[in-house]
């Protein structure tokens, strides 16, 4: 009987504490919607994307996102492989969450926003004469 109870703690606590790895979003979605502990890697066309649901943070479900990889696209994002943010969202939220920075902090997230900021900077310096003409119309 002491066995039993014994087999039944340790399995508990493995799947409380062990992260499922999750083969689609919509399996990591559903463990984000609970915050409970997950990981799914993301590829998509320009970056692999890590997701890891690490539990619940003062009533709120932090996630850590890692870029794996920068694939195509902006060759900038290629020196922040390996770097990593956390997000903190109202449990129930769920979502990609390199699309809502606001609710992230770290390294990832302070490059993210340096490479939009330095996109955009170009774009104003080579529009700068279309700006000027719709700024005087």
């Amino acid at each position: 009987m002491a066995v039993l109870i014994l087999v039944i703690a340790v399995l508990a606590l493995y799947y409380t504490f062990v992260p499922t790895a999750c083969e689609d979003y919509a399996c990591f979605e559903a463990h984000m919607a609970r915050c409970t502990p997950a990981t799914f890697v993301n590829e998509e066309d320009e970056a692999t994307w890590k997701y890891s649901v690490l539990g619940t943070t003062q009533k709120t479900c932090e996630i850590e996102v890692t870029l794996l990889n920068a694939k195509e696209g902006d060759v900038g994002l290629r020196k922040y492989q390996g770097e990593s943010m956390r997000c903190y969202y109202d449990i129930g939220v769920t979502g990609f969450t390199e699309k809502n920075l606001a609710a992230c902090h770290g390294s990832l997230k302070e490059a993210m926003q340096e490479i939009a900021i330095e996109k955009l900077y170009k774009y104003i310096v080579a529009n700068l004469g279309e700006i000027r003409e719709e700024l005087l119309f």
